[in-house]
């Protein structure tokens, strides 16, 4: 009866190794992706809320929230910060020359994975 050389057996290991680092970077790529879409899904949705938390309040109360400095939603939410942009509406899209009766809207929220995802509307005061 004859057994592996010792030859045999260390590129046996080595193969093995090269498959199994091939095997590892695979499902190193496929869960990153799968966590980060799931932070973009939080991100959106967190998005949304303050979108919709803004939409809610009266016109006159439509400003700036967090413009020059994010602030992070804290708990689980710790690694996402918000902000609330008003800028006036381009003129291309309403034709109100003193932009009185227009809020163009941002809800921006930010995490270190994906970066911003941003949420526009325009709110009018009629």
């Amino acid at each position: 009866m004859r057994g592996f050389t010792l030859v045999e057996t260390v590129i046996g290991i080595v193969v093995i190794g090269i498959i199994a680092l091939g095997l590892f970077a695979t499902f190193t790529g496929v869960f990153t992706n799968a966590v980060r879409d799931e932070v973009l899904a939080v991100a959106t949705n967190l998005a949304k809320g303050e979108m919709e938390r803004v939409t809610r309040l009266s016109y006159a109360s439509i400003v700036d929230q967090n413009r020059g400095a994010p602030v992070s939603f804290g708990g689980n939410f710790a690694n996402y910060s918000w902000q609330i942009r008003v800028d006036a509406v381009p003129v291309a899209i309403a034709n109100d020359p003193g932009m009185a009766d227009y809020k163009q809207v941002e809800s921006r929220v930010t995490n270190p994975m994906v970066g911003d995802v941003s949420l526009k509307t325009i709110l009018t005061n009629n």
